[in-house]
């Protein structure tokens, strides 16, 4: 969803709201004169078989700005239909673990499954578009439970210089200062970020009143988009992040949501390096339907596991024979990976066909030391360096041979290497019907393939367990099938919505358990899974200025057949069948309301409620629940002044307005105990500089 603006000297600005999916051309007509009055007439259509699949979503700036949780970008990913909120606030999609990112046009891969931290401010982002079904063939290779296409900052966003500085705080120690400028130098548009936070409540505690729970982030961005000559442009990404976080305890060995148990003190603390760097090529062809990219990037990050090994070992944790308790391991883990990609693309649109052709291809180098402490016994390290690739190409076809039908339709192939290797051809088609002009049907069945993180899972069950060293049961990359169907209508003009159901099947399906008593997860397969479901998604933009969402997502997803990671036994040696996955949430609701008043509709209130049901107590074994949770946010503000206008902005965010806490995890052997945080507030003012 894009707002168009023209503007020129001596006329008002002329403006409209157009929806738009990746790939597609459209023509906007604007009056920026006057026209003399000739008749009235109404007008009430959609874009035909050719508009926006079902699935698909884009959140503009405008919306993130209003939002009570917009200073979370998996907050924002998580307001539409089919992803829900899991472990230290990762989105889970459609019941798999996983989500691709794009920015800019360039892929961020993730190296490790234990960040805490977010790739982006969402604050300083241009527009988010989410997939979590319909994919083109462009994506792939990864764990794909949905793809996130972030555009951060276009030279159409600000005319001439510009820049804001926000400063603010809250309760749980919360400190945040952000800094955005924007400006030119000649035909060159520059676009800097920086920001800083902490605070006291860094990620979920097994406590209510979470104890050695700080964390802190200091992030850089820098864009800079230039054009060469008349049909090319040159645009620069820079990145470079870090991150610490405290690693919460729990103290109380009467405590009984959490029986893992740590000695007052104990400083485990995780320690994240992040930074990319793309440069994006672009050429538009003569007649201005063709574009050709050119993308290489580089990507560092490392995560740092600094355990306090003599408190570590201190503590306890029930033996999951006897229940008595029993010492806890201490772990200290460094993993760090390189990436160096490169990505090509060939677009062409016609009267009937949007074409588009690719190739990625990537290289990583993975490092990873381990050092595990066991009471009374000399520690144990271990050193693990491995190199993978990553190789996918593909071809896809927006064919519209008429108002009434488009088919979507491409072929990808992927070859990775690793600890293991696979290769797969992935056909992908969907097919929207647009029986008369306010209701589009839709169609779509894809393959998908994901290459495993190159992470060394077999270590910690030799030296720990005795586990043999051989055979190796290294991971599988994921291979799954998934399909769609749903109805996308135009209520009017403004308001529009879809009704979606899906069912995946995978096979070696990746997930991921804690390793040891850490927060830390590690990656397995389970030989099968399953997911299937309904979601639906309205959303209203009023002629008043208002706006309004509603997601909500009724969804079953099952496993079987663990294998790999600190398991590491066949499939075989487990008993049963299907059984709920640990993140399996049957249903969940995310909708807002956005109320903007003032003379310039600069001011704002909204209201967001979330409800989600619980996830299941044990880790695929038995149909137990925790309870369901209802979350209310709030958020009151006004944008700060643009231009000639140089009043000040705020806002006020108050997350978990009702101060409800519940349980999000139950410590199981497999995760550890995680409880949401009570009432957030967080008041910030931003001044134009």
């Amino acid at each position: 969803h894009y707002q168009i603006t023209a503007r020129t000297e001596g006329q008002p600005d002329a403006s409209q709201a157009i929806d738009i999916a990746s790939d597609q051309v459209a023509v906007v007509n604007l009056q920026i004169g006057t026209l003399k009055e000739i008749g009235h007439t109404q007008v009430s259509a959609r874009g035909g078989a050719a508009g926006a699949p079902v699935s698909q979503n884009a959140i503009t700036r405008t919306t993130i700005a209003a939002l009570p949780t917009n200073n979370s970008l998996n907050s924002v990913v998580q307001t539409v239909p089919g992803i829900v909120k899991f472990s230290y606030n990762e989105p889970v999609a459609h019941g798999f673990h996983g989500v691709t990112y794009e920015i800019d046009g360039a892929p961020f891969p993730l190296a490790t499954s234990s960040n805490f931290s977010e790739i982006l401010d969402p604050k300083n982002l241009d527009s988010v578009e989410i997939f979590t079904g319909a994919f083109p063939a462009e994506y792939g290779g990864a764990r794909q439970g949905a793809v996130v296409n972030i555009l951060t900052n276009r030279p159409s966003d600000v005319a001439g210089s510009q820049g804001y500085v926000t400063v603010g705080g809250g309760n749980y120690g919360q400190f945040v200062g952000t800094l955005n400028q924007a400006f030119t130098l000649g035909a060159t548009h520059i676009f800097f970020n920086s920001n800083a936070q902490r605070t006291t409540r860094g990620i979920d505690a097994p406590t209510f009143s979470a104890i050695h729970d700080d964390a802190n982030l200091t992030d850089q961005f820098l864009r800079i988009v230039a054009p060469i000559g008349a049909r090319s442009t040159l645009a620069a990404d820079f990145s470079n992040q870090f991150a610490q976080f405290q690693i919460p305890i729990n103290t109380d060995p009467n405590n009984p949501n959490d029986p893992v148990v740590s000695i007052p003190g104990t400083d485990d603390v995780q320690k994240e390096y992040d930074r990319f760097v793309t440069l994006n090529f672009t050429r538009t062809s003569a007649d201005g339907n063709g574009v050709v990219q050119f993308i290489p990037w580089y990507r560092y990050t490392r995560v740092a596991y600094d355990g306090d090994l003599p408190a570590d070992v201190l503590g306890t944790s029930p033996d999951p024979v006897t229940g008595q308790p029993t010492p806890n391991v201490g772990l200290r883990e460094d993993r760090s990976a390189n990436y160096v990609g490169l990505r090509v693309s060939d677009f062409r649109a016609t009267v009937h066909h949007a074409i588009k052709f690719g190739i990625d291809v990537s290289r990583e180098n993975f490092t990873s030391n381990q050092t595990f402490a066991q009471l009374g016994m000399p520690n144990v390290s271990t050193n693990v360096t491995q190199a993978g690739s990553l190789i996918g190409i593909y071809a896809q076809d927006k064919w519209s041979p008429s108002r009434t039908l488009t088919v979507n339709y491409g072929l990808r192939y992927d070859h990775s290497t690793g600890f293991t290797s696979g290769n797969q051809l992935s056909p992908r088609v969907g097919i929207n019907i647009a029986p008369d002009s306010k209701n589009v049907i839709h169609f779509y069945f894809g393959r998908f393939y994901a290459a495993p993180a190159l992470e060394d899972v077999r270590q910690s069950c030799v030296i720990l367990n005795g586990c043999p060293t051989v055979p190796v049961y290294d991971l599988k990359p994921e291979s799954d099938s998934y399909a769609e169907m749903g109805v996308a209508h135009d209520f009017n003009s403004r308001m529009t919505g879809y009704f979606n159901i899906f069912r995946r099947v995978g096979w070696n399906v990746l997930d991921t358990t804690q390793l040891l008593n850490t927060p830390i997860f590690a990656v397995f397969n389970n030989s099968q899974g399953r997911v299937e479901g309904a979601e639906l998604r309205l959303q209203d933009s009023m002629l008043n200025g208002d706006s309004w969402f509603y997601s909500s997502t009724y969804s079953h997803a099952e496993a079987a057949g663990v294998s790999g990671s600190t398991f590491l036994f066949p499939p075989s040696a487990l008993g049963g069948g299907f059984a709920p996955e640990d993140h399996d949430q049957l249903f969940e609701v995310n909708t807002a309301y956005t109320h903007r008043f003032g003379t310039s509709k600069n001011w704002f209130a909204t209201l967001q409620g979330e409800y989600g049901t619980g996830y299941p107590v044990l880790f695929q074994n038995g149909p137990a629940r925790l309870p369901n949770h209802t979350i209310l946010d709030l958020s009151l503000g006004k944008d700060p002044g643009k231009g000639k206008d140089r009043s000040l902005g705020f806002d006020l965010d108050i997350q978990n307005l009702l101060n409800h806490q519940y349980v999000i995890k139950m410590a199981n052997g497999f995760n550890t105990t995680q409880i949401s945080s009570g009432l957030n507030v967080l008041f910030r003012l931003t001044a134009p500089l």
